[in-house]
């Protein structure tokens, strides 16, 4: 039998509005394993971002579990959901979250920096390796507002 590596029991998010509650994520259950590839759809608004952020520990649960190797995220404290943030997950942002005074290359870079177990050089080296994946290499010196919509 196959375990989960993250799974949800009874996931619910509230928010207060006007004196009454909106309820954005009723029980939701959710089993996520190793290896799987899992696409998350549904109309604008329906809470498929609310589910995202409470599965990750960005935003916390109203009620239920989120169990991530064992650990129940809405019981952990915010300093050890920041490091399984930086740690173990990745984010890709509908809106572009950029530092609008860092370059490219060193928004791209900030975060292996801040790794201490990768030297400067090493996190040079894998920033230039992304800006080619990317494409962006030609522009790695631009600051986020000197880069436009190029579609």
């Amino acid at each position: 039998m196959k375990n989960a590596i993250l799974s949800a029991k009874g996931l619910c998010k509230s928010f207060a509005h006007n004196g009454g509650q909106i309820h954005i994520l009723s029980h939701v259950d959710f089993e996520l394993y190793k290896g799987d590839f899992t696409v998350i759809m549904g109309a604008s608004g329906s809470g498929k971002s609310t589910l995202l952020y409470a599965l990750s520990g960005m935003d916390r649960a109203t009620a239920g579990q989120v169990i991530y190797n064992g650990s129940d995220l809405v019981k952990m404290p915010e300093k050890g959901l920041a490091k399984l943030r930086y740690t173990d997950f990745g984010f890709i942002f509908q809106q572009m979250h950029l530092v609008s005074n860092l370059t490219l290359f060193e928004n791209i870079a900030v975060p292996g920096y801040l790794n201490k177990e990768k030297s400067a050089a090493e996190v040079k080296a894998r920033t230039e390796k992304l800006l080619e994946q990317m494409s962006i290499s030609h522009i790695k010196t631009h600051l986020p507002s000197q880069v436009g919509d190029r579609r």
